[in-house]
């Protein structure tokens, strides 16, 4: 059977297009976040800045808002502060996240019976449906909320469906209040719509979270508070919300501000509110505050010593310290920025605190003692007089314990105060120990700085590990545990140092013996308080030492006393236990080794050395053991290079090693002086090596060589190239030297240069020894124009010479500008110069009068300690005469004064005229002065045409010597000015001397004679210095002269004559002889240069007879080589030892050319036509006959023949341009032809 497939055309109709619903639902969640932030009161100063969700802040710095819709509020936590609008319950939501489905509801039991509601909040994803006709539109989801009573029945409280469309997520909460009951209750939710089953159908139900709630308004006071609400739409999950605020407001001294970080005026001990970041102030927050501190244990009167204790270390911990970004920026030492957020022991608390500062905690004497780790003077001496038995036992820690890095954990503000690691590390215990690391966590450190610091300090603190321990009696005060002590053991020191005090006569102090002490040095002793104090010795006899000072306690006899000498330092020890013994009448005391340069290497990075405990040096040195070479390759930028390596074991007592190498038994080369095992050398050539070191110990006494066997190493075959390149440039008084280096040799160790004044290196000088890399050397102090020649070459780090280079000519400059700016410079920089060109101001005579006015001061108001004043005064009318005699002693902290002053006076109404005269000493701790002056001055007045005339005299002499920053400058100067003025134009003449000379290596002494006229302020000067001092060139005389007009004048004959004369900037000379001279520019008078007026010759700078350059003597014989003349010239003779070319030429010229028959001749190509013929062939036979014949390139020209008759014949011919021509010739028969002579000539 066959099927049949049957259709026909559908309709006209068109399909229809599916709709879909608007959403018709939509949810708005905020979330309402309270967070305790902590114990109050705080200060706060919290903003939109300062508060974060998930790590983002609320607004930026210019108030613009990050997040939308959101608000916040604070609390300092005051015991009154006002609740928070908007939060009047406790709630606390629990996420649940769980889908809801009708085959099982979703049970939650609450234990809690202080909860006054619940409140359950769903989400669904989507909802919605598609009908058959593809339509979208709203779905209904039906369910039910139970309560269940103390495990009783549920009951239905709530029944309601959510009915419509959404395509996004969607949420709702129910508030469920809950009925009283005893134990809890069970929540129930129930799903009562079925879940679909199609695809078509979107209906997911979820419970988000239950919330937990009290219905309250609480204040929390005491605590600080911080409530944030945000639209839920802007975050997937709920943020993490956080903040920055100003802590906890504690207690501090009532004279510090914390913010400025600084202390007024002395602490009376009390205390005042505020907030501060300092440690200190915050650990004894900790220890005084009962709410949540020790305040419940540990009372005010526990406390009452501790406190200037913690004031003395809240001062160290404000002081600002280098921040090592670089410039001069400083921040505090120490900050505390912790956020306490669990309950700690007391004790690891305290001591987490402590160590912000540097600090431990112990109890002693009823009180809670706190100390850090801070520069502090010596507290106690201790010497082998008051130790038992006179011991003292020394310790290390074992190697395993030293570190040499040290990882430091800190809160990094910039990445949310996650924790970051700092990794310090000290090069110097790297190389001794290796890597060995310590791991600390910086509590409260929020600055890397300070975490740098911290782990400086672990580093220096654990290297200085030296340990001591000793006991002793009743002898005075024993040091509590944080004291330092000074020991003097004369064991170790090598020498006594202490001993016992045997009798006290104010500043004398006699001791038990006869001691090192020196003048300068300091004598230490143990006061009666328990306290040591230290004074500086003035003078030494016997035993009998006498202090600058005298002790503010005077001390008792058999106290004990130590000396602290330049060369021997005692030991300085910190205690850190202190155990009373067996006996019960003497105690065991512990001490780690205080280093008081840490402190400076910590802040600072300053390298401080050590100064020496012991003066004991080793009897013999041991030497090195095991000296060895080596060698090893490696590659860098494609060359193989060979690396010569010397090593050897630790010397007992080294401290440092001299090593030496030499290769094929030539001079030995010093290796740099080194404290590590060995020493490398890279570059080197092959060759047999041998190397020898020696042990240096604190003594600088050295061991015996050590030597390593004789090794062949391989390595660069030859020596050094020569360099790439070397040439001069011309400088002011100088000449610069550049050269340039070939590839393959950074094993250069230096580039040795010579100089020679001739061209061929004859008497030849080192100049100098540049090291490598550098590329330039200048000679300077050169004269004007003078000439020296050069060569250079290559001296590697293995002692091989590469060749010198060629002779090369240099010469300094001749170029006037750049001369004239270098002395200009170099003068205008003198003090001299500097004296004429000051102005008429009467700056240095007013400086003068000032201290005459200065003595005044000091006699008028009474500063003086001893002085004493005589007048003698007469007066007639308007005619007044007076003279004062002061004479007055001045004696302060500051310094010391002497002063005796002449003054003389006379008036006639309004013309007077004085005289004051005035001797004066100064002396300061830095500096002494002598001074001497005297001032003379006459004024009149016009009453009728009010023009006043003044005249004024000041002349002083004055001696001074300076010790200002370790620089001793001794100085003197001596001036004397005349000034006269009418009507405001004033004339001066001044006559200034200085000399000056300081032990840093200033010298300088000048003397500058100065005349000058004021005109309405228009100054007109003329002066004369004289002037020598240190220049960066060397020593340097200078006489300078100021005016507009300079004039050497003559009278020989009786008629004045300028000799030579500056007039502005020309120089004008009447008459000159000049042995040499170099001319940038000039210009010469017609007809005025003849040869008379030049010496000897002229010629070329390269001149050498016969090879290069010109020379034009007086004789006439004038020479030149390789020159080019052009135009008519007229030659009497002359020799051409090359190619002449003519292009054009009068007269003949010829070239005669001798051949001989039966032999070849070749003419040589040239660019032009010629002409050639023979001489006549004279053919003679006897008998017979013969014949000659001649070719041209192998062309018969002439055949002659003889029968036996004469035949005269000639050859002749053209040589066109450019070719060469052959001559052959031949005979025949007995006849013997004559010789044949060609002439050549240019067509």
């Amino acid at each position: 059977m066959q099927s049949v497939i049957e259709g026909r055309k559908g309709g006209s109709s068109n399909a229809r297009t599916p709709v879909e619903s608007p959403d018709s639902i939509q949810s708005t969640s905020y979330a309402k976040i309270l967070l305790a932030l902590g114990e109050g009161e705080f200060k706060g100063g919290l903003d939109g800045t300062r508060i974060f969700l998930d790590g983002t802040p609320i607004t930026d710095a210019n108030g613009n808002a990050n997040f939308s819709g959101v608000t916040w509020e604070f609390r300092p936590g005051t015991p009154d502060q006002s609740y928070i609008p908007g939060f009047p319950g406790v709630e606390n939501e629990i996420t649940v996240s769980t889908e809801l489905t009708s085959q099982a509801a979703w049970v939650r039991s609450l234990t809690n019976t202080q909860l006054s509601a619940v409140r359950l909040r769903f989400s669904w994803s989507a909802l919605q449906q598609q009908y058959d006709n593809g339509d979208v539109g709203g779905y209904r989801v039906e369910y039910a909320i139970d309560v269940a009573t103390d495990g009783g029945s549920y009951h239905e409280l709530l029944k309601t469906a959510v009915d419509g469309k959404t395509t996004t997520k969607y949420e709702r909460s129910h508030r469920i209040d809950l009925p009283t009951a005893n134990t809890g209750w069970q929540i129930r939710v129930r799903r009562i719509t079925p879940n679909s089953t199609s695809n078509r159908i979107a209906d997911r139900m979820v419970i988000e979270a239950i919330t937990e709630v009290i219905d309250a308004k609480l204040r929390y006071p005491e605590t600080a508070l911080l409530f944030v609400q945000f639209d839920a739409k802007q975050f997937q999950n709920i943020p993490v919300v956080s903040c920055e605020p100003d802590g906890r407001i504690i207690r501090i001294p009532s004279n510090y501000d914390p913010v400025a970080r600084s202390y007024s005026g002395t602490w009376d001990g009390s205390f005042k509110w505020a907030f501060t970041n300092n440690p200190a102030w915050i650990y004894y927050d900790i220890q005084i505050t009962e709410r949540f501190g020790l305040g419940n244990r540990v009372r005010a009167e526990n406390l009452a010593l501790t406190k200037w204790d913690l004031y003395r270390i809240a001062q160290y911990c404000d002081q600002l310290v280098p921040d090592g970004r670089g410039g001069s920026g400083t921040e505090p030492r120490f900050l505390c920025d912790v956020y306490i957020q669990s309950q700690e022991e007391a004790w690891t608390v305290l001591n987490d605190l402590a160590a912000i500062f540097r600090g431990a905690t112990f109890w002693a004497n009823n009180q809670m003692n706190v100390i850090a780790d801070m520069p502090r003077d010596i507290d106690y001496i201790v010497t082998r007089a008051n130790v038992k038995d006179g011991k003292f036992t020394y310790s290390n820690a074992s190697e395993k314990t030293h570190y040499s890095q040290a990882m430091v954990s800190w809160s990094d503000p910039a990445n949310g105060y996650q924790d970051a690691i700092e990794s310090v590390n000290d090069n110097k215990l790297v190389r001794r120990y290796g890597v060995k690391q310590a791991d600390a966590t910086a509590i409260g450190c929020i600055r890397q700085t300070e975490a740098i610091r911290r782990g400086k300090w672990i580093l220096h603190t654990n290297d200085a590990d030296r340990a001591i321990s000793y006991t002793m009696g009743f002898d005075g005060d024993i040091p509590v545990p944080g004291s330092i002590v000074g020991v003097a053991d004369a064991l170790l020191a090598g020498r006594p140092l202490g001993g016992r005090i045997s009798a006290v006569d104010g500043r004398n102090i006699t001791l038990d013996r006869v001691s090192s002490a020196a003048t300068g040095e300091r004598l230490i002793v143990n006061l009666p308080s328990g306290k040591a104090q230290g004074r500086t010795i003035e003078a030494v006899n016997d035993k009998i030492v006498t202090v600058t000072t005298e002790y503010s306690e005077t001390p008792i006899p058999e106290s004990v006393w130590a000396v602290d000498a330049t060369d021997l330092a005692l030991q300085l020890y910190r205690v850190i236990g202190v155990a009373e013994g067996d006996d019960g009448a003497s105690f065991d005391i512990t001490g780690i080794q205080y280093d008081p340069d840490k402190w400076a290497k910590i802040d600072t990075g300053t390298r401080i050395e050590p100064r020496p405990i012991s003066v004991i040096p080793p009897s013999v040195q041991p030497a090195p053991a095991n000296v060895a070479i080596g060698s090893y390759n490696s590659v860098d930028q494609g060359i193989n290079i060979t690396t010569l390596r010397v090593t050897w074991d630790r010397a007992e007592s080294a401290i440092a090693y001299e090593a030496q190498w030499r290769r094929d038994n030539g001079n030995w080369i010093n290796a740099p002086r080194t404290s590590a095992l060995g020493f490398e050398v890279s570059g080197i050539y092959a060759g047999q090596y041998q190397a020898r070191v020696r042990a240096i110990n604190a003594s600088e006494i050295s061991s015996m060589w050590a030597n390593a066997q004789e090794t062949t190493l391989n390595g660069k075959e030859g020596n050094p190239p020569a360099l790439a390149s070397f040439t001069t440039a011309p400088l002011v008084f100088g000449i610069q030297l550049d050269w340039a280096f070939p590839a393959d040799t950074a094993d250069t160790l230096k580039t040795e240069i010579q100089y020679s004044p001739t061209s061929d290196g004859q008497n030849a000088l080192l100049l100098a020894d540049v090291a490598y890399p550098a590329r330039s050397y200048q000679q300077m102090g050169l004269s004007i124009g003078q000439e020296f020649f050069y060569r250079a070459r290559i001296v590697d780090k293995s002692g091989n010479q590469g060749p010198w280079t060629g002779w090369i000519r240099g010469e300094s400059s001749t170029d006037i500008s750049d001369i004239t700016d270098v002395i200009v410079k170099e003068v205008t920089d003198t003090e001299a110069w500097k004296s004429l060109i000051e102005p008429l101001e009467r700056d240095i005579a007013d400086g003068m009068l000032n201290s005459i006015e200065q003595a005044k001061a000091i006699i008028r108001n009474s500063l003086a300690n001893d002085f004493e004043t005589r007048r003698w005064r007469a007066q007639n009318g308007a005619r007044t005469a007076e003279i004062t005699e002061t004479r007055a002693a001045v004696a302060n902290e500051v310094g010391a004064r002497t002063i005796a002053m002449l003054e003389m006076q006379s008036q006639i109404g309004t013309t007077n005229s004085n005289l004051t005269a005035l001797q004066q000493t100064v002396t300061t701790l830095e500096q002494t002065t002598a001074q001497d002056i005297t001032s003379l001055n006459s004024k009149m007045t016009d009453a009728e045409t009010s023009i006043t005339a003044n005249s004024s005299a000041v002349s002083g002499l004055q001696t001074s010597v300076s010790n200002i920053g370790g620089k001793l400058t001794s100085q003197g100067t001596q001036i004397s000015t005349l000034t006269a003025t009418v009507n405001g134009v004033s004339t001066e003449v001044s006559d200034i001397s200085s000399v000056v000379n300081g032990i840093d290596g200033q010298l300088n002494a000048f003397r500058t004679i100065k005349v000058g006229i004021d005109v309405n302020g228009q100054q007109y000067l003329a002066g004369i210095g004289l002037d020598v001092s240190n220049s960066q060139n060397g020593m340097q005389s200078n006489i300078i002269m100021l005016a507009d007009r300079f004039t050497m004048m003559t009278t020989a004959g009786g008629v004045p004559t300028s000799v030579f004369t500056t007039q502005g900037t020309q120089v004008i000379l009447r008459d000159t002889i000049i042995g040499e001279a170099s001319i940038g520019g000039i210009k010469i008078k017609d007809n005025s240069l003849d040869f008379a007026k030049i010496t000897d010759s002229l010629q070329s700078d390269n001149y050498q007879q016969g090879l290069q350059g010109w020379k034009i003597p007086k004789n006439g014989n004038a020479e030149f080589n390789n020159i080019t003349v052009r135009g008519k010239g007229y030659f009497t003779d002359g020799e051409f030892r090359g190619t002449v070319y003519v292009e054009d030429l009068e007269g003949d010229i010829v070239k005669p050319i001798v051949h001989d028959i039966g032999t070849t001749t070749i003419i040589q190509a040239v660019p032009f036509e010629r002409t050639i013929f023979s001489s006549p062939v004279v053919l003679i036979w006897n008998t017979g006959s013969g014949n000659v014949f001649v070719n041209f390139n192998d062309q018969n020209v002439m055949n002659a023949y003889a029968n036996p008759w004469n035949n005269n014949k000639i050859a002749q011919g053209i040589i066109p341009a450019n070719t060469e021509l052959k001559i052959t010739s031949g005979r025949g028969g007995d006849g013997t032809p004559a010789t044949l002579v060609f002439t050549i000539m240019k067509s």
